[in-house]
């Protein structure tokens, strides 16, 4: 039987709704392999080289980097080891164009975020949101991996890894499987205690995903691994998957049948917003308009609601 060691970092943050940042030193199979990066910080850095003390370990032992996503709270070290040690990274297929922040794809997700907010109805909040990713295309630009990025996809297998695609929080979203142990790595895709985790996205040409649709059928498929114990990349490890997931499922069906009750007339996504978030939906507005997005976008699809276009914003009823 394959042995595994599973050494989590946890790195408590206090801002925002998350509680910690989650990273894993994994040996298995006589490798060290680092899942995911936590963020670009000396909190992070710290609590790597103290947990690669504790085992017995340095850097240069480290054999491999797997990303989970591309979000940069998971690959914030990555450069920084590479400096000291020349390791190779793996992220699925649709994160290098995101992991090495190419710039037409960077204008083109902006553009994408810009229409969208404007057929949602969305205000002054929304042309702040749309300045910040102007900006954050230069300030957010050393957060690009620097070096070869070696892919994979569904149905690869890396380190004694067997790799599950399952977007909706990101679109390049994976599961790293170890079997024999009833181990799940899963980033993102679930956290514990946290609302549904479905942020809207475009692809690679600007159009938008069903974003909310494909995080429930990603849900769906972790149903059918006997998980024994899930390391996420936030907050509590997860001891009862399956019980998380049915949670979450359960939620998003609960959370559509409240946006279909405020539709006794026709409204804008950011009507319904402010009506259940209230002052929320300043302070959080790029969460609660993907959440809303996504939910009235299921509902179209189930053909529970419809929708009707005005000069040029989008007007849903029941």
């Amino acid at each position: 039987m394959t042995t595994i060691q599973i050494n989590p970092i946890i790195v408590p943050k206090n801002t925002g709704q998350l509680k910690s940042i989650n990273f894993y030193l994994v040996i298995i199979e006589e490798k060290v392999i680092l899942i995911d990066a936590g963020e670009d910080n000396q909190q992070c850095w710290d609590a790597l080289f103290k947990k690669l003390k504790e085992i017995r370990l340095n850097i240069h032992d480290i054999d491999a980097i797997l990303l989970t996503h591309n979000h940069s709270d998971h690959t914030g070290l990555v450069n920084a080891i590479r400096k000291i040690h020349d390791v190779p990274v793996y992220a699925h297929k649709d994160a290098i164009i995101r992991l090495k922040r190419e710039r037409t794809f960077l204008e083109t997700r902006v553009k994408f975020y810009e229409n969208l907010f404007k057929e949602m109805g969305c205000g002054e909040e929304a042309d702040k949101q749309v300045q910040r990713l102007k900006s954050a295309i230069d300030e957010n630009a050393h957060h690009t991996i620097k070096g070869e990025i070696i892919s994979f996809e569904e149905g690869d297998s890396l380190y004694g890894f067997d790799i599950y695609e399952v977007p909706g929080h990101a679109p390049d979203h994976v599961m790293f499987w170890h079997n024999k142990s009833n181990s799940m790595f899963v980033g993102d895709h679930i956290l514990k205690n946290s609302p549904t985790n479905a942020l809207v996205e475009c692809d690679q040409l600007g159009n938008m995903l069903p974003t909310l649709m494909i995080y429930e059928q990603s849900l769906k498929k972790l149903q059918s691994f006997d998980v024994e114990k899930s390391y996420p990349g936030h907050g509590e490890l997860i001891k009862n998957t399956y019980t998380e997931v049915e949670g979450k499922l359960d939620r998003i069906e609960k959370k559509g049948e409240r946006i279909k009750q405020k539709l006794t007339e026709p409204k804008t996504a950011a009507q319904i917003a402010k009506e259940m978030y209230g002052v929320r939906y300043d302070t959080l507005f790029p969460l609660i308009m993907s959440e809303i997005v996504g939910h009235l976008d299921r509902l179209q699809n189930l053909n529970e609601i419809t929708v009707e276009k005005d000069e040029g914003i989008f007007y849903f009823s029941s």
